[in-house]
């Protein structure tokens, strides 16, 4: 019992003294708040603890993503995926919630919780919180372990295993597949190159996206996810760089490793995609003018990428026939040389 009275007191002081930097967090441009559904719960009980970030638009804040444990005894069952909304000022509110259990009774504190800016760390404010033990009536006798009951194989259990001989049937299949492939020297995955230019293709699947009208319906996610996948179709038709399984980050460094040499298209392309992201990963909604400024920002790198064959004309009658006189002079003049 004294032991537990010191360790509460040394939390209690934690907790003012950190405290003290909370003024120090709100001054900033970007401020941290972490914050418990209840202090005080019982083991094995499912908390909620939600961590809000409020920041200006267009500034770039790393907020974490937990694993299992925040510590030896408090444990992370779940976490969602960042809520993005925009606050009356202008700024982010971001909002991301946690669901955590622990299984030992005691006094605990959560530290703050680190979010990146830049080059600098803003953390959040500490949580303290009590978890008690399952009350015991101690005027009842103690009565003995029951032996737990035999049960049905049920279809979940069974699905594992049916799952893993599918699984195993398949491979073999690839193996053999692959095997063939490479005793008759061809190509284990071909890529089939597509029957019309890269840009053909774009500006057709651009224009149906275009009449499709989905930002106008209220569907902006899904027309922001169709304009990068035919920019990403592109890229992949023109180029040959793989883009339909990778990032735009990802796909923006491999153009660079290439030497991609048109810095305007570069920079087209690099806003469309950051917009893209916002919109589909954090819930962002850009104004009517920036929807038409990506889809003219689209048509525009496609106008200025496109690959262009001159096809070589061919010689007339007349050409033809002045050659083949050349070619009768220099023989004449070989003959007069001999």
């Amino acid at each position: 019992m004294v032991q537990i009275l010191k360790t509460y007191r040394l939390n209690i002081i934690t907790y003012i003294l950190l405290s003290l930097n909370t003024n120090l967090i709100n001054a900033q441009s970007v401020t941290v708040e972490a914050k418990l559904d209840t202090a005080e719960f019982l083991i094995g009980d499912q908390v909620g603890l939600e961590l809000k970030v409020i920041q200006p638009q267009k500034v770039f804040v790393g907020i974490p993503i937990f694993d299992a444990q925040l510590t030896k005894q408090i444990e992370v069952l779940e976490q969602t995926e960042n809520d993005t909304s925009v606050l009356d000022d202008g700024d982010w509110l971001i909002k991301k919630r946690l669901l955590i259990t622990t299984f030992d009774s005691g006094y605990y504190a959560i530290s703050p919780i680190p979010v990146l800016y830049y080059s600098d760390t803003i953390k959040s404010n500490p949580i303290l919180f009590k978890v008690n033990t399952m009350p015991v009536d101690t005027s009842e006798a103690i009565k003995d372990i029951k032996m737990p009951y035999g049960a049905p194989i049920s279809f979940a259990e069974v699905m594992p295993w049916a799952m893993g001989g599918l699984g195993l049937a398949l491979l073999i299949v690839i193996l053999v597949y692959v095997i063939r492939k490479i005793k008759r020297k061809e190509p284990i995955i071909r890529r089939f190159k597509p029957r019309e230019p890269a840009h053909v293709i774009a500006y057709r699947d651009l224009s149906k996206l275009k009449d499709n009208k989905l930002w106008q319906h209220s569907r902006i996610k899904d027309y922001y996810t169709d304009l990068t996948d035919i920019l990403r179709l592109y890229l992949w038709n023109r180029y040959a760089i793989r883009t339909l399984e990778r990032t735009s980050e990802e796909i923006l460094d491999s153009m660079k490793v290439s030497n991609f040499e048109d810095k305007e298209a570069f920079n087209i392309l690099k806003e469309t995609f950051y917009t893209a992201d916002l919109v589909k990963f954090a819930k962002f909604k850009p104004i009517v003018d920036e929807h038409e400024k990506c889809m003219s920002g689209a048509y525009n790198f496609v106008d200025r990428t496109k690959l262009i064959v001159e096809e070589k004309p061919e010689n007339t009658e007349k050409e033809i026939l002045l050659e083949n006189n050349k070619k009768e002079e220099v023989q004449t003049l070989e003959e007069k040389n001999n």
